[in-house]
Order: C-alpha cells, then sequence, then structure tokens
C-alpha cells in the first residue's frame, strides 16, 4: 500500500470507528458504504465481503496460488453514489419559489415551504444495483435492533420541509435566507437565494403592461452526514403577471425555467463496516520515530504505515481491510427543469403553489445517469411539488 493511503486510511477508521459509535441515524439516511461491487477475479464463491471478515481463506482454493487478501478489496460503485446523489440534489435544489416581482424595497416575508418530490425508489442502474435499496439505512430489524442490510421499501417521495424569510433590497433585488429538514432522515438543508426583478417599478404606462422578468441564482447544502458533502446550485429565471382580484386580494402566475448544478463528494467511507480494521491487524500505532513497536518498513525507512501484530498463517500483516477504506467519485451533475407557480395574496397572508419538472433526460448530459429507460418507465426524471404559506409585510 502506498504511504499516503495507508495514512490516510488509518486516521479515517479511527474516525469511522468512533463516528459510529455515537451516530444517529433514520431509515432514508444515505448509506453509501453498501454501494460496492467485488473486485475482478474473485471466485464465484465468494465475495469481498468474506474476505474482509476472513483474510485467511484468500491463501486456500479457490483462490489461486500466492493470492492476498490486499488483491481483493471491495470496489466502490460510482455509478450507484452518482444516480443516488443526482436524485437526492434535486430533492434539496433550491426551489425558486417566486413570483418575478420582489416583496419591494420595505418588504418582508415570513413562510412555511414543504416541499415533495419524487424519486426512482425502484430505480436499478447499468450495474444492476438498486441505488435507493442499498444504498439507504431501512428499517431496525427488531431482533438485532440494527438496521437492513438492505432497504426494502425506501420512499419513492423526499419530504422537505423549510422555514424561509425573504427581504427586499434597491434596484429590484430580492434575498432569502432558508433552513429545514428532510423528512424521515437525520439531515438538514440551508442555503440562500438571490433574485433580482428587471422591470421592478413600473406599474403605469405602456412597461406597465408588461409581465414582470426576474433572474436569479441559489444555493442548497445538506448537513448531518459525515459520509459525503452534497450542494446544489439553481439558475433560474422567470415570468410572472400579477392580478387584482379586490381591493386587498392579488392572484399572480409565474413560469420559469431553472438550470440545477449537483455537486456531490464523498470522504472516506468502509466499504465492509463489520470490520474493523485496527482491531484485525492488532493496531499498536503508525510506523513513524518515537513508537516503541515501529521498527521501519522493509527498506528501513519510516513511512507512517500501521503497525499491525496479527498475521496470516504465511507470516503477511493482517491489514488488508484498509484497503476497504476509500472514497467515491467526485460527482458533479446538471439538468434542466421547467416551473409552474401561482402565489395568492390576501392582505398579510399569503398562499403559494409550485409544480417543477425535468424537462430534458438527465442522462443527456450526464455519463451513467439513468435515463427514459429506467426500470420503473420514468426513468430518472423527477417532479417537485411545493406548497408555502407565510406573511408579507
Amino acid at each position: 500500500m502506498r504511504q499516503t493511503k495507508v495514512a490516510l486510511a488509518v486516521a479515517s477508521s479511527v474516525a469511522i470507528v468512533a463516528a459510529g459509535r455515537c451516530a444517529f441515524a433514520a431509515p432514508m439516511d444515505p448509506a453509501p458504504e453498501r454501494l460496492y461491487l467485488e473486485p475482478p477475479g474473485i471466485p464465484s464463491t465468494t465475495s469481498c465481503q468474506s474476505v474482509a471478515q476472513n483474510p485467511e481463506q484468500v491463501l486456500h482454493p479457490p483462490f489461486p496460488a500466492g493470492a492476498l487478501p490486499n488483491s481483493y478489496p471491495c470496489v466502490p460503485n460510482n455509478i450507484a453514489w452518482g444516480n443516488m446523489m443526482s436524485e437526492l440534489g434535486m430533492a434539496i435544489a433550491p426551489p425558486a419559489f417566486h413570483p418575478a416581482r420582489t416583496t419591494g424595497l420595505g418588504g418582508f416575508a415570513l413562510s412555511l415551504q414543504a416541499s415533495y418530490t419524487h424519486i426512482n425508489a425502484n430505480a436499478v442502474d447499468s450495474t444492476g444495483t438498486p441505488y435507493w435499496h442499498q444504498g439507504t439505512q431501512g428499517a431496525v430489524d427488531q431482533n438485532t435492533n440494527k438496521f437492513s442490510v438492505v432497504n426494502l421499501s425506501p420512499d419513492s417521495i423526499v419530504q422537505v420541509y423549510t422555514l424561509n424569510a425573504r427581504k427586499g433590497l434597491p434596484y429590484g433585488f430580492e434575498i432569502t435566507g432558508a433552513l429545514g429538514y428532510v423528512s424521515n432522515t437525520s439531515l438538514w438543508v440551508g442555503g440562500a437565494d438571490i433574485h433580482w426583478s428587471l422591470f421592478e417599478g413600473f406599474r403605469t404606462g405602456i412597461l406597465g403592461y408588461l409581465p414582470d422578468v426576474a433572474i436569479g441564482t441559489g444555493v442548497r447544502t445538506l448537513e448531518g452526514s459525515s459520509k459525503f458533502f452534497l450542494t446544489t446550485v439553481g439558475i433560474d429565471g422567470q415570468i410572472s403577471k400579477p392580478f387584482t382580484l379586490s381591493d386587498s386580494a392579488v392572484l399572480t402566475p409565474y413560469v420559469g425555467v431553472q438550470r440545477v448544478i449537483i455537486f456531490a463528494n464523498s470522504t472516506v467511507v468502509n466499504l465492509t463496516p463489520s470490520v474493523d480494521p485496527l482491531q484485525q491487524c492488532g493496531y499498536k500505532g503508525t510506523n513513524v520515530p518515537g513508537n516503541p513497536n515501529a521498527s521501519g518498513n522493509s527498506s528501513g525507512i519510516y513511512d507512517g504505515s500501521p503497525v499491525c501484530t496479527n498475521t496470516l498463517s504465511n507470516g503477511a500483516a493482517n491489514n488488508s481491510a484498509f484497503n476497504n477504506l476509500t472514497t467515491f467519485n467526485k460527482a458533479v451533475v446538471d439538468r434542466w427543469r421547467g416551473i409552474i407557480g401561482l402565489d395568492y395574496r390576501l392582505e398579510v397572508l399569503y398562499l403559494a403553489a409550485q409544480f417543477a419538472t425535468d424537462v430534458t433526460d438527465p442522462s443527456a448530459e450526464n455519463a451513467n445517469v439513468i435515463g427514459s429507460s429506467g426500470s420503473n418507465g420514468w426513468g430518472s426524471k423527477q417532479w417537485t411539488l411545493s406548497l408555502e404559506a407565510g406573511v408579507f409585510f
């Protein structure tokens, strides 16, 4: 093992073990450590998980002569990872949930928002992996009091509930702050938006008959998991036109389009979480000067690798479990979605509803993201229904 990989693996395994003892989880919490593939060349009668549990078996048939456990680590399933992050990213994406007209220079709005996003809960990616089933915690087994190996019934709708605050600024600008949580998980989401109403202030004359036009951008980031980072950026444009129903009631329909960019980064995860690499190798610190158990590597160099006291029957260090500490590839997903909404205001109270959906097949721009031929008929296209109620000052 390379020096940098070993050093990272040792530090990460300590963090993983510590975090695992105090973490809380819910059925729809992502479990990326379950998204793995078998290594090339492994005999069909075994698996990388069984090798991690018992590395000694690699020294015997059906493994080839001279084989070592280090040759059979679990492989991160980057395709399943990318698909799950793409769909989860759409669920937390900035909703652009507003007409083109802002609250005005002195305006302020406070609201509660509920968003319901369809995910392809039963979809299977190109590796044959049902990534929502395999990549989320699932229910707790009543007999063992542990989470299931797979989630037998993942939610098909991701629910996000958010508290929003909007404030009008000079020159047709408006900013929004948002903080919320993702239902049935231990995750929460936060972010901010800014949009600019280009023709704000024109109420009479020819320009007064034109619809309001706005452009904007927003960002949302997901927190609550030590296994990955997920951030979604939205760039949007809207057209709306308010209609006065009475002296104090205004109805504003609007349409828009949004470019959604999803960024997902993995931290170091243990693809064999049931195996503790430190315990398996008989860990006695790292191979550095000052450690009484360290003596340098075969070349007499202190390389920072783990010092293991447990060995296999052939005399090799029993340290292969460190190879299952890895990261997924960085995922960047680009998608387009259309927006249609309706805003109703009565004095200081207002209600709003919005529907957003993919307008192009996500697989058209993103390699390995499942397309319209997905197993559930709709492929990876998603829709989001958002509802909002608040006060307007």
